[in-house]
């Protein structure tokens, strides 16, 4: 077999496979845990780099304490990851910084949008990345 077709047999046999797990997955494995909820989920990718100076102007302990603030004024809760981000920037210089990720469930858009709008500004960023996603989720608890 030439390397092309053997590349697009082992494709076709990933899909088929893959197709076959899906299929037979149980559709609502989670509902064996307790009461499944259907809602959004937005994921927000905060950078630490001032727009300006490119260069990350305060420390990151210090706006994951502010963004704390912010958050907790319009969202009932969050969870927060600090991850590093690379970009290249305006002149196409490869560009590091500290990234903020903040995952809210079960809080509407207009919320997650206020907070943005705060953190705008506070920080000086040009823009904020927000991931919309719907999720199925439950709080799972132990029955006793």
């Amino acid at each position: 077999m030439r390397t092309s077709t053997l590349a697009l047999y082992v494709l076709f046999m990933s899909i088929v496979a893959c197709s076959v797990v899906v299929i037979l997955s149980p559709k609502d494995s989670l509902r064996s845990l307790g009461k499944v909820s259907n809602q959004k989920k937005y994921t927000m990718y905060l950078g630490t780099n001032d727009k300006d100076t490119l260069k990350q102007e305060l420390p990151t302990e210090t706006i994951r304490e502010q963004m704390h603030e912010i958050c907790m004024r319009h969202a009932d809760g969050y969870t927060v990851s600090i991850m590093e981000g690379y970009y290249r920037d305006g002149a196409g210089n490869p560009t590091h910084e500290v990234t903020l990720v903040y995952v809210f469930f079960d809080t509407p858009l207009e919320s997650v949008k206020k907070i943005m709008d705060e953190a705008l500004v506070k920080f000086n960023q040009s823009s904020i990345l927000l991931e919309e996603s719907k999720s199925k989720s439950i709080f799972y608890q132990k029955k006793d």
